[in-house]
């Protein structure tokens, strides 16, 4: 069986020139790459899905979809994009797209909007809760959250919406900006009692929204969310404090460094000016502690190694090895700097991260929006 157009391709300007040919399609030549990208990138990612994870739903004569927490860059043009679908699939099915969203701009309009497909979505500004009270029983063949953020937007765990969904048997995917976020997100969901997919989906069909110091890629990994947490679950609130550290810490390196040296929690090795290698754990921005005695050092611009502290043998026997995943090393390493390692650094690092972090999410903003634009 021949692959489908999505699968087909692994790029943008492949995907859209596929699309061209199409009857109906050819005006995408006329569209800029840019803008073309951007009011298909939610279609494409949930076709991404659907044909490596859930082909079954482009086989049926319908296809029902929720967007939940749809705003902007999710709901281009009334959310008409989404009758692409069966073109980017090889399918035949009828498309009906749901948007929902408390923050859902439904004037959004792209510069492409004259060339979008007729059929617009169904539009709802309003929460997931609030919207599943209205309805007897929620029907859709497929549920999707762009970038939910569940560190941040915990109210949605709480209201159990994504629970009543998945009690419907209604399949619930998400995307993240990229396999590190999708790390977080999970953990926040485990800690509520979900279950979540093992690995994500990595999506080339993503949205740059980043810089050249730091990619932000929207849509850049796909996941789901499995199963709802059992009855009587408990929520794990050491481990979602421990997720704040490790949030904070990031924050605090983005204020004092400028751009936080990666590896959080990682097996190194350096070499003295002797010529003798010491075994280390890179904790963050180039500070490693020594597992063999719990000294820290600071790996200076120069190669110089500068003591910065010690760690308690106690912390070291936690630390949490290969074998773990790789978020629960960085919030060890979280752990480390925010309780022996924060006096190493320059006192200068003490810029307000709040501001730091609203500066950036507005940046993002900024950029999707101008994807939009002539």
């Amino acid at each position: 069986m021949a692959q489908p157009l999505i699968l087909h391709h692994h790029e943008w300007p492949g995907l859209i020139a596929g699309l061209a040919t199409r009857s109906g399609l050819a005006y995408l030549r006329d569209i800029p790459l840019a803008t073309a990208s951007a009011v298909l990138a939610a279609p494409a990612a949930v076709a991404r899905w659907i044909a490596l994870r859930a082909p079954q739903l482009a086989a049926a004569p319908a296809l029902s979809i929720l967007v939940i927490g749809a705003e902007t860059t999710d709901a281009p043009d009334q959310g008409r994009w989404y009758q692409l679908l069966p073109q980017l699939l090889d399918a035949r099915c009828e498309v009906r797209v749901t948007l929902i969203g408390a923050e859902l701009d439904t004037g959004f309009a792209s510069a492409a909007a004259a060339h979008a497909p007729a059929a617009p979505a169904q539009c709802h500004r309003t929460g997931l809760a609030e919207f599943l009270s209205r309805q007897a029983a929620p029907a859709f063949n497929l549920a999707v959250v762009f970038q939910p953020g569940m560190q941040k937007h915990q109210g949605w765990l709480a209201a159990g919406g994504f629970a009543r969904l998945l009690a419907a048997g209604v399949p619930l995917i998400a995307s993240s900006y990229a396999a590190d976020e999708y790390e977080m997100d999970r953990w926040v969901l485990e800690c509520y009692g979900y279950r979540v997919s093992a690995e994500p989906v990595l999506n080339p069909f993503y949205l740059e929204l980043g810089d050249d110091r730091t990619p932000v890629r929207w849509g850049g990994a796909l996941w789901q969310l499995e199963a709802a947490p059992p009855p009587g679950s408990a929520v794990n609130r050491e481990r979602l404090a421990a997720l704040d550290t490790l949030t904070s810490m990031v924050m605090h390196s983005m204020t004092a460094v400028g751009v936080p040296s990666p590896g959080y929690g990682t097996q190194a090795e350096l070499r003295a000016a002797d010529g003798s290698r010491m075994s280390m754990v890179h904790v963050f921005d180039n500070r490693f502690v020594d597992t063999a005695n719990g000294k820290a050092w600071y790996l200076a611009a120069g190669g110089e190694l500068r003591e910065a502290g010690s760690i308690p043998l106690e912390m070291l026997t936690r630390y949490p090895g290969r074998g773990a995943r790789d978020i629960e090393r960085a919030v060890w390493a979280a752990d480390v700097k925010a309780r022996y390692l924060l006096g190493s650094y320059p006192r200068r690092a003490t810029a307000d991260a709040a501001a730091t972090a609203k500066g950036m999410l507005a940046a993002m903003r900024d950029k999707a929006a101008s994807l939009f634009r002539k």
